[in-house]
């Protein structure tokens, strides 16, 4: 940071420049390249992540997501959603109490940013396996890679909403299996019983 100072009359005046605003606004106005770069760098580093840590959960993912795309798309939308009440909401809980400091705000938009990319990195890695099983790879990585670069695509090529939903619904129909799971896990153990 630069501090500059400039003297006024009797007084020296201390000027601070003010800090890079980021927001949804300096996300639509970036080129179209650095936005495609910047979803293949974190649909990859996101689900290289899932990747690496629960590689070995990959297949049932796999199998419970790819059983029924659509109904997967909804559910991956379905945990979108939750993070992004249960975001809204503490940032509502937050700001009723007095803190409404720019430094929260901006700590919780990171937060929220970093479970969505979180959630995107589980959808990558399960539709990024299912590629690499469908083309006949061993690794998942490769189906990851080139999930990635399609999702980049069409974050390059489409308009920025359209591109952003088709980057969220590669995403979603992933995520999906494995939230349907979870969500009737309790049910499906009662029925077992």
């Amino acid at each position: 940071m630069f501090v500059f100072a400039q003297a006024v009359g009797p007084r020296t005046v201390l000027a601070f420049p003010t800090p890079i605003q980021l927001g949804l606004g300096s996300i639509v106005d970036a080129p179209p390249a650095v936005r495609a770069l910047a979803a293949f760098l974190l649909s990859t580093l996101f689900g290289g992540a899932v990747l690496y840590r629960y590689g070995n959960r990959l297949p049932a993912a796999v199998d419970t997501s790819m059983s029924n795309p659509l109904v997967s798309l909804v559910y991956g939308f379905v945990a979108y959603g939750l993070v992004a009440f249960f975001a809204g909401y503490a940032y509502s809980q937050i700001a009723r109490i007095g803190v409404s400091s720019p430094i929260v705000g901006l700590v919780l938009t990171g937060v929220l940013g970093i479970l969505l990319f979180a959630l995107g990195g589980i959808g990558f890695a399960v539709v990024g396996g299912w590629v690499a099983e469908i083309a006949g790879l061993r690794d998942a990585w490769f189906g990851l890679v080139g999930t990635g670069l399609a999702a980049a695509a069409a974050v390059l090529v489409l308009p920025f909403v359209i591109g952003a939903l088709v980057w969220f619904a590669l995403a979603a129909i992933g995520l999906g299996g494995p939230v349907k799971r979870w969500i009737h896990a309790d049910t499906a153990d009662r029925q077992r019983r």
